[in-house]
């Protein structure tokens, strides 16, 4: 190595001076090591926002389609496939696991090149890299799977050492390499945004009067941007729409900076929404304030010239992310979209840990060295008043303590990540893709429908089954269409509706069970809760096996390793790509009003005998049950103080298993009613499943889940309720209301008649009267038997609403008309009667394309290209060979121009060396053929 490489590189070193620099790197990797000590090799790692694509299917995810933003492309940070695509299809798991454990190595190699300008002395370089490497911010990062924002930490410094590059050599080299280092690590752009913002803003004007140089740094910031074009793009995208999901937002913006104090930003621990912050203890432990001598120790450079664009930075990230921990700056994101990319404060603490990590070095070396003339000569520190203290033989004794101080420091932020490096203290044994996934994705060969779902379930299935049904998370926010259609089938599979005629229409050919689902998705009663935009379902696997176990509409395939599987009766094997009768557009009643057809159930509903015929909870401390009258009435008033555990008052009441009840609640105060139904006695054992329903939510309509109903009232914590009256009375059966449930049972493909369907779709009526099927002017009318025919009532999840009424063979009601078509079923009751038809339905070829809405989707020049069952692409007059996706062609050109740009590139960093080297080849062989 020549001394210039040597120089330029922050390296400067000769053969004697390997010695320490082998030994801090030697001492960092140990420490490292055990850190790592525990984390598991050899299976893929998902978890937080790390994904785990594997091979070919990551280029499959780069180069599909899911929706409109982001060019087409399925992930939010477009090239992110491709970077684990190629890693694991070389080295399968064990690649993935090694790309991700290095990355912080990596930075703390990175940051070591660039403090070499600032920082002489190898220890201080070397402590001052092992604090950029391993903090609160990137042990937060790692247990948080953000792989795409620790790549960009690893290109960062890198960045920054070729900008000084550029500022001090006439040469054009740095500047490409600059924007090589961006376009190849700027996988987050708004993360190297924020980093890169203020040393681009301090050298661009450093070099104002000097246009060749200004130049270069624009063309190395125009180079960056062309290089990670797919990313940047999408970023654009998104700014462009900043004003839609307000509300997500804020609440996003409010809790990333709930504990962003002065203290805990100084710490780099200013981030609430980053889970290692608060379960390693960096906000919660009162020892991590010693994490304060870092920032302590960089104030002794104070005076070093060159350093106070660090002190600047730092102060300014500080500044704002404690202003906004105050809500002082809340004005800027409400006027500037810009700065909801800093809605979590970890992209400023990135710009925040380098300036403290190098001013650290600067002023470890101050204290501990004093300055070399080589950098006296660019700043302005006297040593004289150094010189004259280092005499005095209390010196060694302050600087001894001030490193025993920095050693602790260090060790209390990388304490917390002792074991896994932070993984088995935050995630537990769920980091890693358990084999079981892949064995039970083997044997599926078409779609599935996971139960639970949730987050982490869904990072696992992306590698291992990607035709799971399901949304990924920000779903919502990023604008995927079939959002609202997952999260209405999530919820009827939570309520025991019927969903095995959507699953058929979606191709979907098995239901997996899993008995044991990773964090708390298998707690509790089957229930949808929505996060970052995205529905998950939640609740007891074996309520959801036994439901599926019981319907007719599954089969049994296998169980194997926790996982029970079931086939979706009736779904052919088909492509994405499939063909479908008629064209039908929706129109049906919204009403949910149902009539009470009963007396009520309980006993003293009123409470007008006091609290007899409830169960009761004993008045303890902290909890009180009593009656009380007042001039409007009885009632029962429930109080609980504090962290005391809410007792209920509750009573049972026998219930016919799938009829129609209406329950309703009339309370005041913040509490919930839990319904529980047992199928024979009221014991644990008996429980089938439990519904929770908050009290500001009643009346509610409900279908029967067992023989016993338990409904029990408890008050929220640290709050009082008043109940006046409880009603369970049976009803009329609710018929089913919304798109989804009134289109089951209607062949082709069905679109909402109130979303101006196609001109040329047949207008069907459901469960609307004669007078309003007129105004719509419906030319189809379905009428479901138990919304108006009195009569027994037969329950099967195969029937279109649930229900139907059994007749006697060959009777046709009177209230039927004498056109219409008779919809009958032949069940264990008898004939059943489901719903009967007035008018034909079209038969006319329609082409559907089961994949999320989209414009970029094409057919025959003759087609018409329509939105079909809320989220599907539509087609008429089409085959479906020649549907084709276009993607209106951007997305082309963008890619093209990407990859041309990375060709060009490295053949421009490439080709000067080499020619250089084949000129001198032949100038030392005396031949003059070259130029």
């Amino acid at each position: 190595m020549s001394d210039s490489q040597g120089t330029r590189f922050g390296l400067d070193v000769s053969r004697d001076d390997l010695a320490p620099h082998a030994v801090g790197t030697g001492l960092f990797l140990l420490a490292y090591a055990m850190l790592l000590r525990g984390v598991e090799l050899g299976r893929l790692y998902a978890f937080g926002d790390f994904v785990p694509y594997y091979g070919g299917r990551a280029f499959a995810k780069f180069l599909g389609t899911w929706h409109e933003g982001g060019l087409g492309f399925p992930y939010v940070y477009n090239v992110m496939p491709a970077y684990l695509g190629t890693v694991t299809a070389v080295g399968g798991a064990l690649g993935q696991n090694l790309f991700y454990l290095a990355l912080v190595p990596a930075g703390f190699a990175a940051f070591f090149v660039f403090a070499g300008r600032f920082v002489e002395r190898p220890i201080p370089r070397y402590l001052a890299a092992a604090v950029y490497a391993i903090n609160p911010v990137t042990i937060g990062e790692f247990v948080n799977g953000g792989v795409s924002t620790l790549i960009g930490f690893v290109g960062f410094p890198l960045i920054v050492h070729f900008l000084y590059e550029i500022d001090e050599r006439d040469t054009w080299r740095p500047a490409v390499l600059v924007g090589v280092v961006f376009g190849a690590t700027a996988i987050v752009p708004w993360l190297v945004f924020w980093m890169i913002g203020p040393f681009a803003a301090y050298f661009a004007y450093r070099s104002r009067d000097n246009l060749p140089k200004l130049a270069k740094f624009v063309a190395s910031g125009g180079l960056g941007v062309v290089l990670s074009l797919p990313n940047v793009h999408h970023i654009l995208q998104r700014a462009a729409g900043f004003g839609d999901g307000d509300g997500v937002l804020w609440t996003t913006l409010q809790w990333n900076y709930e504990q962003a104090d002065p203290l805990a930003v100084l710490r780099l621990a200013g981030n609430h929404g980053m889970l290692a912050m608060n379960q390693l203890g960096y906000n919660t432990d009162p020892t991590m304030v010693i994490g304060l001598v870092i920032p302590l120790v960089a104030l002794f450079a104070v005076e070093r010239e060159r350093l106070r664009l660090y002190y600047a930075i730092a102060v300014g990230c500080v500044a704002f992310v404690s202003l906004t921990w105050l809500q002082l700056t809340y004005p800027l994101f409400e006027t500037i979209p810009l700065f909801w990319s800093v809605r979590n404060p970890a992209k400023l603490q990135y710009p925040l840990l380098l300036s403290l990590s190098l001013l650290f070095g600067a002023g470890l070396e101050t204290v501990l060295h004093g300055t070399r003339a080589g950098t006296l000569a660019q700043g302005a520190f006297d040593l004289d008043a150094h010189r004259s203290r280092a005499s005095d033989a209390r010196d060694p004794l302050i600087r001894g303590l001030l490193v025993g101080l920095v050693v602790l420091s260090l060790v209390a932020y990388a304490a917390p990540a002792a074991g896994a490096f932070g993984l088995e203290g935050v995630r537990g044994d769920d980091y890693a893709v358990p084999a079981e996934y892949e064995t039970v994705a083997d044997e599926l060969d078409g779609r599935a429908l996971w139960v639970p779902y949730g987050y982490t379930t869904q990072l696992r299935l992306r590698d291992t089954h990607p035709n799971h049904v399901g949304i990924k998370s920000g779903g919502l926010v990023q604008g995927i269409p079939n959002v609202e259609y997952v999260t209405h089938l999530f919820e009827d599979v939570a309520a025991g509706d019927p969903v095995h005629g959507r699953l058929r229409d979606l191709g979907v050919q098995y239901v997996v069970v899993e008995s044991d689902p990773p964090g708390a998705y298998g707690n509790g009663a089957p229930r949808v809760q929505s996060k970052w935009g995205s529905p998950w379902l939640f609740g007891d696997p074996a309520t959801l096996n036994a439901r599926f176990a019981e319907s007719s509409a599954y089969e049994r395939a296998f169980t194997t390793n926790g996982f029970t599987v079931y086939r979706v009766t009736g779904v052919p094997d088909r492509d994405r790509v499939v063909q479908e009768r008629g064209l039908h557009a929706l129109v049906y009643s919204e009403s949910t009003d149902t009539e009470v057809v009963g007396e009520n159930l309980l006993a003293n509903p009123s409470f007008d005998d006091g609290t007899g015929g409830w169960w009761t909870p004993s008045n303890e401390s902290g909890r009180t049950t009593e009656y009380v009258g007042t001039s409007g009435g009885g009632g029962v008033e429930l109080a609980v103080d504090g962290d005391t555990q809410p007792l209920p008052v509750a009573q049972a009441v026998s219930t016919r298993d799938g009829y129609p009840y209406r329950v309703d609640v009339n309370a005041t105060g913040a509490g919930v009613a839990t319904l529980y139904w047992y199928e024979g006695e009221k014991s644990p054992d008996s429980l089938v499943t439990r519904e929770v329903v908050p009290l500001s939510a009643f009346p509610q309509a409900v279908t029967a889940k067992g023989d016993t109903l338990s409904i029990r009232i408890k008050p929220n914590a640290s709050s009082e309720i008043r109940v006046r009256k409880v009603t369970v009375a049976r009803s009329t059966y609710p018929a089913a209301t919304g798109f989804t449930a009134n289109g089951e049972g209607i062949p082709g493909v069905v679109v909402d008649g109130r979303d101006d369907p196609p001109e040329n779709a047949t207008v069907v009526a459901v469960n609307l009267g004669a007078e309003a099927a007129a105004d719509a002017d419906a030319t189809v009318r379905v009428v479901d038997a138990e919304t108006v025919l009195d009569g027994q009532l037969a329950f099967n999840d195969t029937l279109r609403q649930g229900a139907g009424i059994v007749i006697e063979e060959g009777e046709r009601p009177d209230a039927v008309p004498d056109d219409a078509r008779l919809v009958t079923r032949e069940t264990e009751n008898g004939t059943v009667l489901d719903y009967w038809v007035a008018g034909e339905f079209d038969e006319t070829p329609v082409t559907t394309v089961r994949t999320s809405y989209a414009a970029g989707w094409s057919g025959s020049p003759d087609a018409e290209h329509f939105r079909a069952q809320g989220w599907a692409n539509g087609f008429t007059d089409t085959t479906p060979e020649e549907v084709a996706w276009t993607g209106g062609g951007l997305r082309g050109l963008v890619v093209r121009v990407w990859l041309a740009a990375w060709a060009l590139t490295l053949l421009a960093l490439t080709a000067p060396p080499v020619v250089r080297r084949l000129r001198e080849r032949y100038d030392d062989g005396g031949s003059t053929d070259l130029p």
